[in-house]
């Protein structure tokens, strides 16, 4: 067991919202310690060898916990998309019929 993990319910994870039980909880840790031992910083990585979505480690009341994301409830942004023209859209109307006058200066 890595020595770096503490014991008794200070590893916590939050899978998708849900807290794991204990005993996967520290499974999980000790696969994330030792892949981070290996690649620094390489959540990604990780997120990815596991089938998650994202991991990241936080720190709440005394414990270390593991947000894990399954699956995106939201998609993510394009890359820089073009904005949206409203004009463009405006100009596919016709243009009202002019009533009474004929264009001339007021």
């Amino acid at each position: 067991m890595n020595a770096n993990i503490p014991s008794g319910g200070r590893l916590v994870v939050v899978r998708d919202g849900v807290e794991l039980p204990e005993e996967q909880a520290r499974a999980l840790w000790r696969a994330f310690s030792e892949h981070m031992d290996r690649n620094e910083r390489d959540l990604d990585g990780f997120a990815r060898a596991h089938g998650f979505v994202s991991v990241r480690p936080e720190h709440r009341r005394g414990r270390a916990v593991l947000v894990v994301t399954t699956s995106q409830s939201i998609p993510p942004p394009a890359a820089r998309a073009k904005p949206v023209v409203r004009a463009a859209s405006r100009s596919t109307r016709p243009a009202p019929a002019a009533k009474g006058r004929s264009g001339g200066r007021r």
